[in-house]
């Protein structure tokens, strides 16, 4: 019996997230990052770059439990609707029209088929994650190593996925009983 495994994981929500990002702002696949990476420096200014970053969760509903779906009677499945909030940081020139692309398209169907997949490495059927709403893109000023203030625009991007969690139990669907004489076996 193996332990608890967990699908899709919070890295598959980027697995679809960074590339819609570096087809809307054009940017190379390095210049477009998951956040808070240690010991991975900030990709170069010119011509700038895109962080995204998770900064919360939010249970959506009460789990939904469904036995043995993936095959194995041996498991049970505990589906959490859940909402992710991402904050997507767009730094360069160009940082303030990436940011509203960005957020017009996550507010639209276009951001739902991006999202929808599929990708390298995912074999599911359902969508990885889907986008809720996302807030007005706003001007964060960043200063940088030199003292310089670079342009940084953010949108904070919420969508919904559903993690479900196996859940490994101990499980018999067949019996062998048969009849012995207690008194021959186990004498007194």
């Amino acid at each position: 019996m193996s332990g608890y495994t967990v699908a899709p994981l919070q890295q598959d929500l980027f697995a679809v997230l960074i590339p819609w990002l570096v087809s809307i702002t054009g940017l190379p696949q390095a210049n477009v990052q998951q956040g808070l990476q240690n010991r991975n420096p900030m990709p170069q200014a010119a011509p700038g770059f895109v962080i995204a970053t998770v900064t919360g969760m939010r249970r959506l509903r009460t789990n939904i439990d469904t036995w043995g779906t993936s095959g194995d009677p041996s498991s049970i499945q505990h589906e959490m609707g859940t909402e992710v909030r991402i904050q997507v940081d767009f730094y360069g020139a160009s940082s303030q029209d990436w940011a509203a692309a960005f957020a017009t398209l996550w507010r639209d169907d276009s951001g739902c088929i991006a999202l929808a997949g599929p990708y390298e490495g995912y074999t599911g059927v359902v969508p990885i994650c889907q986008p809720l709403h996302a807030d007005e893109p706003r001007m964060m000023p960043f200063e940088d190593t030199e003292d310089q203030y670079e342009q940084r625009w953010t949108v904070d991007a919420i969508l919904q996925y559903n993690p479900v969690t196996s859940d490994p139990m101990q499980f018999a669907d067949a019996l062998s009983v048969d009849l012995i004489n207690v008194d021959e076996t186990y004498p007194p």
